[in-house]
């Protein structure tokens, strides 16, 4: 007993100052562009408690390991029990002191390359100390004040006592942010609604619009009963803003999420389409493969009938989230997506499995859960699928492998050469791009062909009866002038550029609109569509009047586009990039310089051209534009 308690308490201190030192790093201090100071503290606190829950599992493995040693040498149990702890203490010393080194390094931005001769130098300087005795026994004894007779107990009984009053005050939390749901009234609406969104998706690798390889024939068979927008924009450059703007209406700016494990501001909790869409009498579902998009859709309220929590990583991961759930209950507090992917992370670095095993959910389970939540809602819904592929890494099923690239150039780019190639890569890489992106293209096969397989057994069931069906993404993926992937301040058109194809009931023919518009039309569009007035929150503009019509409209319409990773939620935005794109132009706005650059739609792929010099009164228009669209950013001369 005396032995397990000073193993758990040597746990706890080792794991506990080890995470103090992850939160020190800067952790804690990105958690404040998003969250308030409370949900910060409360953030670190649930870190350490879980830290000291390990270190006590930690502690009890090991005494359970020694365990048969001593009672196999009773006569001198006592002596190696000491011998234990002392051990333990060492590997401790060593290991902590390690890891602060790496953390020290890391403040002071040292170079890489001096990392292997410091952490040479510190496993010589201990093992020399060690042989030492006087400095072998300040190492040894260094840890005492854990060990007495009465504080490992303690720490224990401490430990348990605050993990069950975060488990009673996450429990008491969520009783009083639960947000209000919106009523149901009496009789259903005749239509239904269908929003499928694909995660990385650039149109312009899509043979609908226009790539000579054939990845899309599924989506192009459906375009062809169908009205195809060919100058649609993602409002951001990954996944939560632009996810938090199809739901909204609103910009990131306005709704406040700027980061990927961002959330809508409270006040605007309830202002979303799927809120708006219920009071109007819809029954109302999702199914994302995406966490960051599932937890933000989370977060917004409860106006979903059925929102189904996927599991994201299969295996040992969800066991023991789902084993810990009493400790990341969804109060509205704090953020689960954060306490997810640390425990994801924790788990794959310690198994030594790839960091985005998270982010893998297959297209066609994807559709088989939309399913499933299709089969359980009434007619009259609003359902939304998100699928997660072809967002990296991109693996396509065995069907499409080998259809656009050889399969002996398969290379592991995202370990080999993913860091290199940002935030930009140099010209003479571009040979390795090409590589990628036909990969890229066989994975958007492998979703189209999952698609295909979904629309015709809904087709089958009766369930696409009356009802209009939207296909779009969240945003693009580049591999082309020096941008590769997505994430870019740079606003490069292939990042946030994509596909908008709208089908209503009634529709036989094919249509393609060139009307420039971005994120924000998509719920205005559903709500005029569904025959509801849109709310005054909402900013943008519908496009449902361009079903009925033909034409290019390459100048008609403005879509903005914005980039505010490094800024907080909670302050008008000062960094970053804002884009706008007229049809024709890209205009850049670099809020920290407040320079532009102007980018003919052509040349938008290249994220260094910039043709202000000589088309200046277009360049002066295009960033009035944005001062006007978004008065709260800064201006200067």
């Amino acid at each position: 007993m005396s032995l397990w308690l000073r193993a758990m308490s040597l746990g706890i201190v080792a794991l506990v100052f080890a995470e103090a030192l992850m939160l020190a790093r800067g952790k804690a201090q990105g958690w404040s562009f998003y969250l308030t100071a409370s949900e910060v503290g409360f953030e670190v606190i649930v870190r350490i408690l879980v830290s000291a829950l390990l270190g006590m599992a930690l502690g009890s493995i090991y005494t359970a390991i020694l365990a048969p040693v001593l009672w196999r040498f009773n006569s001198a149990r006592e002596r190696l029990a000491e011998w234990a702890i002392e051990i333990a203490v060492v590997l401790i010393v060593f290991l902590d002191s390690r890891l602060a080194l790496t953390s020290l390094m890391k403040w002071f931005h040292a170079g890489a390359r001096f990392n292997p001769v410091l952490m040479g130098v510190h496993f010589l300087a201990f093992a020399i100390a060690i042989c030492m005795a006087r400095t072998r026994k300040e190492v040894v004894t260094s840890l005492d004040g854990f060990l007495g007779e009465k504080m490992p107990r303690r720490m224990a009984i401490a430990t348990l006592v605050a993990l069950s009053a975060l488990v009673a005050a996450e429990f008491a939390i969520s009783k009083t942010t639960a947000n209000a749901r919106a009523p149901l009234v009496s009789q259903r609406p005749k239509s239904n609604f269908l929003l499928i969104t694909f995660d990385a998706l650039n149109a312009e690798d899509m043979s609908v619009y226009g790539n000579k390889l054939a990845t899309t024939p599924n989506i192009d068979a459906f375009a062809q009963k169908a009205t195809v927008f060919t100058n649609f924009y993602s409002a951001s450059t990954f996944t939560t803003p632009s996810i938090a703007t199809m739901l909204t209406g609103i910009y990131p700016s306005q709704s406040g999420v700027h980061q990927l494990q961002g959330r809508v501001r409270a006040q605007h909790a309830q202002q979303n389409l799927p809120h708006v869409m219920r009071a109007a009498g819809y029954a109302t579902g999702a199914f994302l493969s995406n966490p960051f998009a599932y937890y933000l859709a989370k977060s917004l309220g409860d106006d979903y009938d059925l929102l189904p929590e996927p599991t994201f990583q299969k295996g040992g991961v969800q066991r023991l989230w789902n084993a810990t759930r009493p400790l990341h209950q969804e109060s509205g507090f704090g953020c689960r997506i954060d306490e997810y992917f640390d425990l994801a992370n924790l788990w794959n670095s310690l198994a030594r499995k790839p960091y985005n095993l998270s982010m893998r959910f297959r297209p066609g389970a994807s559709f088989e859960r939309g399913r499933e939540v299709l089969a359980s809602l009434p007619d009259g819904f609003f359902v939304w699928i998100h699928v997660i592929t072809p967002h990296n890494p991109y693996l396509p099923d065995p069907m499409e492998r080998g259809r656009f690239l050889p399969a002996d150039k398969v290379r592991t780019f995202e370990e080999e050469f993913g860091g290199r190639w940002k935030p930009h890569y140099e010209p003479d890489q571009q040979s390795l791009l090409d590589e990628r992106r036909l990969r890229y293209d066989e994975f958007i096969a492998t979703a189209d062909r999952a698609f295909g397989a979904f629309i015709s057994q809904l087709d089958h069931d009766g369930k696409l009866r009356n009802t209009t069906v939207i296909i779009s993404a969240d945003h693009g993926e580049s591999f082309e002038g020096g941008v590769y992937q997505h994430s870019s301040p740079d606003l490069t058109r292939p990042v946030v550029h994509i596909p908008l194809i709208i089908r209503t009931p009634q529709q036989e023919t094919s249509r393609k609109i060139g009307v420039a518009a971005d994120q924000t039309a998509l719920a205005p569009t559903i709500l005029e569509l569904a025959g509801q007035k849109k709310p005054e929150w909402m900013v943008g503009q519908s496009l449902a009047r361009w079903l009925n019509e033909d034409g290019q409209g390459e100048v008609e319409g403005l879509a903005f586009i914005q980039y505010l990773e490094k800024n907080s939620a909670f302050r008008p935005p000062r960094h970053g990039t804002v884009g706008v794109i007229d049809g024709r132009y890209e205009y850049v706005l670099d809020l920290d310089t407040t320079k532009g650059a102007l980018r003919p739609l052509k040349e938008a792929h290249d994220w260094k051209v910039d043709r202000s010099a000589e088309d200046p009164a277009r360049a002066a228009a295009l960033r009035g534009a944005i001062y006007s669209r978004f008065p709260e950013l800064r201006r200067q001369p």
